[in-house]
C-alpha cells in the first residue's frame, strides 16, 4: 500500500509504504526524496516564501474516526513506524507538529486519545509549525492516497530593538498553545492571553509563527529573556489561518529593570496583569491572651510554622495554621466529609477577608493558574546564571521550605547564591533542602532585598478514622481558591525537595497552610 504526502508549505513529494502487521497493527514507511530538515522559508521575495521542510526525529501523526492510531518518525531518509489500523471506510488525518526540541512529547500520546495540546512558546532558534491534511476514505484494499497538509497558523514579521543584544526577545499576549481535538478535527487557541512568544535574540527582522487571533487596540509587554530589559510590542491586525504578515509588527525593549522602579519594586507577578507582594508570614489562628479570644494573624516570621500538629488534630481548639478548604469564616471546621466544605469557588471564603487594612488592597489565596505562572511562566531576573530565577529549595533558620524570588532580584553580596541546580529544581540533582542552608542573619538581608519564604508544613488528613498529621519536614501543601469544579476536590500547590506541583487535586477536609497576597 502507498501513500502519497504533499504539503501545501512545500514542493517535496513522500512516498508511504504500509505493511499490514496483524489485525490491529500497520507499519508505515514514508520515503523522502531528500535528507531535508524542519525550516520555514522566510526570505522575502523567494516565490517559496513559506515553504516547510523536514528534518530527523519530526513526527506525522495519524487519526482515524476520531482517535489517535500513532505516529512515524523521521530517521533522515524516511518516515516509518508502527500504528494501530486505520477505520475502514472513514478518512485518515495526517497531523504535523513541528515543534523544536519536544517531539518527545508526541510520543507519549497512546492510541486512542482524542485530543492533544501542542505549545510553540520556544521560538528562538527555529520556528514551529502545525499543519494537517486529509486523506480519501481508508480501505485495506486500496494501495494509493494524497494527502495536502494544510498550515493551521500564521507566518508573521516583527522589527525588533533590543538593549539586550545577547538575549532572546519575549513578546506577551499572544496565545501559544493549540488544541486539537480529533473527533471533529478542530484548531482552537488557548484561552491564555497572556502568554508569551520567545523570539531569537537581538535586534533586526525576527520571523515568528502565531496562532489565530482577534485584532487588538493596545499595545503589549516585551522584555529580554533574562529580565533586564523590559519594553512594549505594537498592536497586531486579526491573525488568521495561513497568514503572511510582512509590515507593521513593531518590538522596543530598552529599559532597564533594575533601574525602573515600576519593575524593582520586589512584587511577584501572578498573570502579565497583575503583580503582588506577600503576606509576611503563614496565616495563623491563635490564642490571644491579652485580648482572651482567638484571633486571626500572621506568622511573626515567614519561617514560622505552629508545631502543634497532636492539638490541631482536634475540634475546639484554637492554634491552628493549616485549614480545610475555603474556611475564612470557621477555622475551626474539621469535618471529614468533603461535602460540609465550600462546594464552589463562589462559596469559597477567603482568608484574606479577616486581614482588612485601611486604604490597602485586600489580601486573597491566589488561584492555582497564578501559582503556575509564579513558578513557571512570569518573567525574572537572572540568579546565578539561571534566566528567570523563580524559586530555589532551601533551609532558612532549620526550617526545609522554598525561597520565591521577586520579579527584579538583587541578591545581597555578603549571602553565598544558591547552587545553579536549586534554582528552577525539578530534579533532587543537587541533593535536599539543606543545599542551601541560611541562618537568620542571612535570610533578614534576603528578605530585604524582597525575597519570600514558604515553609514546609506537612499536612492534616483523616485516615483510619482519625486524624492525623503527615509529612511535616518534607512537603509543603498551601490552598488556592479553585475547586477545579468538583465538589470533593481543590486544588493546592505543594512543593517536596524533588519539584514544586501547582495543580494538585485534594480532599478539601485536608489541613493545608495558607500565604496570601494582594496587589
Amino acid at each position: 500500500m502507498a501513500l502519497a504526502l504533499v504539503m501545501s508549505l512545500t514542493q517535496c513529494k513522500k512516498n508511504a509504504v504500509l505493511n499490514e502487521i496483524d489485525d490491529n497493527m500497520i507499519d508505515i514507511t514514508i520515503n523522502v526524496a531528500n535528507d531535508t530538515r524542519i525550516n520555514v522559508n522566510t526570505t522575502l521575495g523567494d516565490e517559496n516564501l513559506g515553504q516547510v521542510t523536514f528534518e530527523r526525529y519530526d513526527h506525522l501523526h495519524i487519526v482515524s474516526d476520531g482517535k489517535y492510531c500513532g505516529s512515524v518518525e523521521h530517521n533522515g531518509t524516511a518516515f516509518t513506524g508502527t500504528i494501530t489500523a486505520p477505520t475502514e471506510g472513514v478518512p485518515m488525518y495526517i497531523y504535523f507538529f513541528g515543534v523544536p526540541n519536544v517531539h518527545y512529547e508526541y510520543k507519549k500520546l497512546e492510541s486512542g486519545v482524542t485530543s492533544c495540546t501542542v505549545n510553540i512558546k520556544d521560538q528562538k532558534d527555529k520556528l514551529p509549525v502545525i499543519s494537517c491534511g486529509i486523506t480519501a476514505n481508508y480501505s485495506s484494499a486500496t494501495s494509493s492516497y494524497d494527502v495536502k497538509l494544510m498550515n493551521k497558523c500564521a507566518l508573521v514579521m516583527f522589527d525588533v530593538t533590543t538593549s539586550a543584544a545577547d538575549q532572546p526577545t519575549c513578546i506577551t499576549g499572544l496565545k501559544n498553545e493549540m488544541i486539537i481535538d480529533f473527533t471533529n478535527n478542530t484548531f482552537t487557541s488557548g484561552s491564555d492571553d497572556e502568554s508569551v512568544i520567545e523570539l531569537p535574540k537581538g535586534s533586526g527582522k525576527r520571523w515568528a509563527i502565531l496562532l489565530p487571533s482577534a485584532a487588538e487596540n493596545t499595545t503589549s509587554r516585551a522584555y529580554s529573556q533574562d529580565y533586564k530589559y523590559v519594553g512594549t510590542r505594537s498592536a497586531l491586525c486579526a491573525i488568521n489561518f495561513n497568514d503572511l504578515i510582512t509590515t507593521g509588527c513593531s518590538v522596543t525593549v530598552d529599559k532597564s529593570t533594575l533601574e525602573d522602579p515600576i519593575y524593582n519594586d520586589k512584587k511577584f507577578s501572578l498573570s502579565e496583569t497583575k503583580r503582588v507582594s506577600f503576606a509576611p508570614g503563614n496565616v495563623q489562628h491563635v490564642y490571644d491572651s491579652k485580648k482572651g479570644v482567638c484571633v486571626w494573624k500572621f506568622a511573626e516570621h515567614q519561617y514560622d510554622v505552629l508545631h502543634n500538629e497532636n492539638t490541631q488534630q482536634h475540634e475546639g481548639t484554637c492554634n491552628r495554621d493549616r485549614f480545610g478548604w475555603g474556611t475564612g469564616n470557621n477555622p475551626d471546621l474539621m469535618s471529614h466529609s468533603n461535602a460540609d466544605y465550600p462546594q464552589s469557588t463562589s462559596a469559597f471564603i477567603d482568608w484574606g477577608s479577616k486581614f482588612p487594612e485601611a486604604g490597602k488592597n485586600p489580601w486573597f489565596t491566589p488561584k492555582c493558574v497564578e501559582w503556575r505562572y509564579l513558578m513557571f511562566e512570569r518573567p525574572a531576573t537572572s540568579l546565578n546564571g539561571v534566566y528567570n530565577a523563580r524559586y530555589a529549595r532551601a533551609r532558612v533558620a532549620g526550617v526545609n521550605g522554598v525561597i520565591l524570588f521577586p520579579d527584579v532580584y538583587n541578591h545581597p553580596s555578603t549571602v553565598a547564591l544558591p547552587t545553579k541546580a536549586s534554582i528552577n529544581y525539578t530534579t533532587k540533582n543537587d541533593g535536599s533542602y539543606s543545599v542551601n542552608d541560611y541562618t537568620v542573619e542571612q535570610w533578614n538581608e534576603m528578605e530585604a532585598a524582597g525575597a519570600v519564604f514558604l515553609p514546609v508544613t506537612g499536612y492534616r488528613q483523616y485516615t483510619n478514622n482519625a486524624w492525623e498529621f503527615s509529612s511535616t519536614g518534607e512537603v509543603g501543601h498551601y490552598w488556592t481558591q479553585c475547586d477545579l469544579d468538583q465538589n470533593n476536590f481543590a486544588c493546592d500547590m505543594y512543593f517536596t525537595d524533588y519539584r514544586p506541583y501547582v495543580q494538585d487535586h485534594n480532599d478539601k477536609c485536608k489541613g493545608f497552610a495558607v500565604r496570601l497576597v494582594r496587589e
